[in-house]
This record gives C-alpha cells, structure tokens and sequence, in this order.
C-alpha cells in the first residue's frame, strides 16, 4: 500500500510539474483574435463587405474589402491589436 501511495505522489508531482511548464511555453502564443472581432473591425474602419478573412503569420490578410463608395481593398491587421499594417487599393466596382 505504501508503495502505491509513493507511485501515485511521484505521478501527481510529475503531471503537476509537466503543466507547469507547459503554461510559461503557450503564454502569448495564441494572438489571433477571433474572425468576428475582425470582422467588426473592418466595420469600425467602414468596410461592408470582404471575399475572404485569413491568419498568415501574426497577421490577418483581408481580401477585396469593399467600401460603401464601391471602392476596393486588400489590407493586412496586425494580430494583437489589429492596427492596419498595409493597404492596398485594387479597384472600383
């Protein structure tokens, strides 16, 4: 029985330990907000409508946002705090 009070310890140690030092591993790697959330951005930035919403390396690339006044864009928001990084015009419909 004391054997097996001993084993059962040293595993609940060693989980402990594991998560432990899994949580400092995973801490502020996932930045990706959630599509909506951008989504509601681009409607804060005044953009009704997009073809399509994609996670490419701590960025969001948007593409064909278009504008109330027809105007046309691809734009890239930094993941964290979804700041415009770039913006590029690609035409009027």
């Amino acid at each position: 029985m004391t054997e097996v009070l001993r084993f059962v310890r040293h595993a609940f140690a060693i989980a402990v330990l594991g998560l432990a030092m899994a949580a400092p591993a995973n801490a502020g790697h996932d930045e990706r907000q959630n599509p909506e959330v951008v989504a509601h951005k681009l409607n804060d930035m005044g953009f009704v409508s997009w073809r399509r919403i994609d996670w490419h390396h701590h960025f969001w690339q948007i593409d064909d946002a278009r504008r109330a006044n027809g105007k046309i864009y691809n734009l890239r928001l930094e993941a964290e705090t979804l700041d415009l990084v770039r913006l590029e015009r690609q035409g009027h419909y």
